[in-house]
């Protein structure tokens, strides 16, 4: 960490020393994004330049690297005509030393940054123990609920990285948090209907640390949705109150608007009983609980 001062301070040089002399503005660019942001052993990150407008014409974009010993860049991308972004890969050393490197995109007289940590270091404390999926055979086309677990309630939180050995046939988020405080938390799994016995690895990455487990597809109909019903659905004083209920232990139930937009995951408290209070300022009047397993239910809030 620091060393990202200097690193941002070398980067910046280099970008004023390579500018091309005389540089006119063929475009703006609005935002530089990388994507992971996090990467170790030598992973690949992905960089994207989006333009406030689309391109009247090919568009070069000067990359520089704050420091090509960790992560290299192309020396340039080009937006095509018509378009309004463009993407680059990001290499990365496996061997550099925890390092945030400064990664800049430049048109024109138009700089933007983002930074992409390379190798972090693994904070002290609990860790990632596992990840597990319930069911662990389920016809194709079926949902079901996957959990990350640490070692102990995490201090300060843990972004967890998912993935799927068959992502065409079985979906997870792309990340998962484990809150401030908790030691685990639910993310939900969906499939598609296969023809035959298929297995499927799933992945969570954290830091360092790998853990896997494993699902069985299998042909036939998928599993009936659950059934998902409101106890309470209260705005009071700004303070919006929700009790559901699951036929299923394991699901996990969303909180969205009338209008479809998501609010908050309610707190599974066991034996199919869900429940949460959150703060809102004006009465969402309408509300809907989804289940990742399929099930809904609606309910108009009372004062």
């Amino acid at each position: 960490m620091r060393r990202f001062a200097l690193l941002a301070a070398v980067s910046a040089t280099a970008v004023l020393l390579l500018l091309p002399s005389g540089a006119s503005a063929d475009g703006v660019i609005s935002s530089l994004s990388v994507n992971p942001d996090q990467v170790r052993d030598g992973a690949t990150s992905t960089g994207t330049v989006e333009l406030a407008f689309p391109s009247s014409g090919a568009t070069d974009v000067l990359l520089f690297s704050g420091d090509t010993s960790v992560a290299t860049v192309p020396a340039s991308v080009v937006v095509p005509n018509g378009a309004q972004s463009v993407s680059f890969p990001i290499s990365t050393n496996a061997a550099a030393p925890p390092t945030i490197v400064q990664i800049t995109a430049w048109v024109g007289n138009t700089p933007r940054s983002a930074n992409l940590s390379v190798n972090p270091a693994r904070p002290a404390g609990p860790s990632l123990t596992a990840v597990s999926v319930i069911p662990t055979t389920l016809t194709g086309g079926s949902a079901a609920t996957g959990t990350i677990r640490f070692t102990a309630a995490t201090p300060e939180g843990a972004n967890v990285q998912l993935s799927t050995s068959n992502p065409s046939l079985v979906q997870v988020p792309s990340e998962r948090v484990v809150n401030k405080g908790a030691a685990s938390n639910a993310f939900p799994v969906t499939t598609k209907p296969v023809t035959a016995n298929t297995t499927v690895t799933i992945t969570a990455r954290w830091f360092d640390l790998t853990r896997t487990t494993t699902i069985t597809l299998t042909p036939g109909p998928p599993a009936a949705p659950d059934r998902v019903a409101i106890q309470t659905a209260t705005w009071k004083k700004g303070l919006l109150t929700i009790k559901a209920t699951s036929t299923n232990p394991n699901a996990i139930l969303s909180v969205f608007s009338s209008a479809g937009n998501f609010m908050f995951e309610l707190t599974n408290n066991g034996g199919g009983r869900f429940s949460d209070q959150r703060g809102f300022v004006t009465n969402p009047q309408q509300i809907q609980v989804r289940s990742n397993l399929g099930g809904s239910a609606s309910a108009v809030l009372t004062s």
